[in-house]
């Protein structure tokens, strides 16, 4: 529907200009009587007609053409005043040019077609005193009517210039709220992405951490089932407290996003020690050394610490070398929180360990929780080692 408004507009003055020529033919033929001159009195007032006409259907699309057009069909009628119009209604033809390119040009050009407005207005004024005779008198009368020609012309381009100015000022507003629409449809649009990424992390987080206990708490029981089929009891209610763990998580998680994400609770530095304890049930010889105790973080930084630990104890049960072992240390001196998470490696870092979702994921928590993280081959003491450093919040607003 726009794109045919603006095509209709583009269409309206050469409408205009047929519409124009057709209406003064009519009422100018009658005018011209049969005779041996006419041939040359008749050609000139036409060509004149047909090209204000066509200057007007021009005034659009090319306005210094338009305005060329109608300066030459007024010199035409100085040189040939038999093209003079004898209805001094047609010239109102020169006050829809300066009109249409008054909304049409800027800058310089418009100051040119308001010198072009004010000549054409003086120009008619001349011709329809000299010629037809409008206009004679007194010199009082002939300036007045000078003066009234001159303005009624600059005043068809201030009217132009008004619609220019207008409609520049529409589109422009009309350009911003589409802009505007498109800015917030990008911004919902990375909103949305953000989230997924967020769920999908923490689906990753939950599942990964789970998974791999419940993994090796069966691997414990099939070894287990021989030997020592007593024990076996154990490994399996570990199983079945892994998996009701990540169940209510999972759930949690689900609720969070059905309901008030900001309710729900998630874990925090408090549930550490029982993550250390899953993956030692687990399996996983875990030593915690803890350096003072941390202060000033936010929930959204502690559920980031919780989350880095978690993934990098998980990393280390799937990935470390047997029998399985990690150290984790959690250095609160200096004004944050510095993690560090240990482990003996079997073979050199695996794709996932060196970029995967758990690496990436870890680094983006960090990251967004105002601190930095990173994780590879330990040169110093050999294995695998992932570092994380979390500013405290008020070092974060600073």
């Amino acid at each position: 529907m726009s794109s045919l408004l603006h095509r209709s507009r583009w269409l309206f003055e050469p409408a205009v200009a047929i519409v124009f020529f057709v209406f003064w033919a009519v009422a100018e033929v009658g005018r011209h009587q049969l005779g041996p001159g006419l041939v040359r009195s008749v050609v000139p007032f036409w060509a004149a007609l047909l090209l204000l006409a066509v200057a007007i259907g021009l005034s659009r699309i090319q306005p210094v053409v338009a305005m060329s057009a109608a300066t030459a069909v007024l010199i035409g009628q100085l040189l040939f005043p038999t093209a003079i119009f004898d209805e001094p209604l047609v010239y109102v033809g020169l006050g829809i040019v300066a009109l249409v390119v008054a909304s049409c040009l800027r800058g310089r050009m418009l100051v040119v077609s308001f010198a072009f407005a004010v000549g054409a207005g003086v120009s008619t004024a001349g011709l329809l005193a000299w010629w037809v005779g409008i206009g004679r008198g007194d010199m009082g009368s002939r300036a007045m009517f000078f003066v009234l020609c001159a303005a009624a012309s600059a005043g068809a381009w201030l009217i132009g210039a008004l619609i220019g100015a207008w409609t520049r000022n529409r589109d422009a507003q009309l350009e911003l709220a589409r802009t505007t629409a498109e800015l917030q449809e990008a911004t919902t649009e990375a909103i949305v992405a953000g989230e997924r990424e967020r769920i999908a992390q923490d689906v990753h987080d939950i599942m990964a951490h789970s998974l791999s206990v419940i993994l090796a708490q069966a691997d414990g029981a099939r070894a287990l089932a021989d030997a020592r089929p007593q024990q076996m009891s154990a490994s399996l209610v570990s199983i079945a407290d892994a998996a009701r763990s990540s169940l209510t998580e999972v759930r949690m998680l689900i609720e969070g996003l059905v309901s008030d994400p900001d309710g729900a609770e998630t874990p925090s530095l408090a549930d550490v020690d029982a993550l250390v304890e899953r993956m030692r049930a687990a399996g996983l010889a875990v030593t915690v050394e803890r350096f003072a105790e941390p202060a000033g973080l936010t929930a959204t930084q502690e559920l980031a610490v919780y989350r880095i630990v978690q993934e990098a104890l998980t990393n280390a049960l799937k990935h470390g070398a047997s029998p399985t072992a990690a150290r984790v240390a959690l250095d609160a001196r200096g004004g944050g929180l510095t993690i560090s998470v240990s482990s003996p490696a079997a073979s050199s870092p695996t794709a996932e360990q060196r970029g995967g979702r758990g690496v990436h994921g870890m680094r983006e928590r960090a990251r967004l929780a105002g601190g930095w993280l990173d994780a590879g081959p330990d040169e110093a003491e050999g294995g695998y080692l992932v570092t994380a450093y979390i500013p405290a919040a008020e070092a974060v607003v600073a």
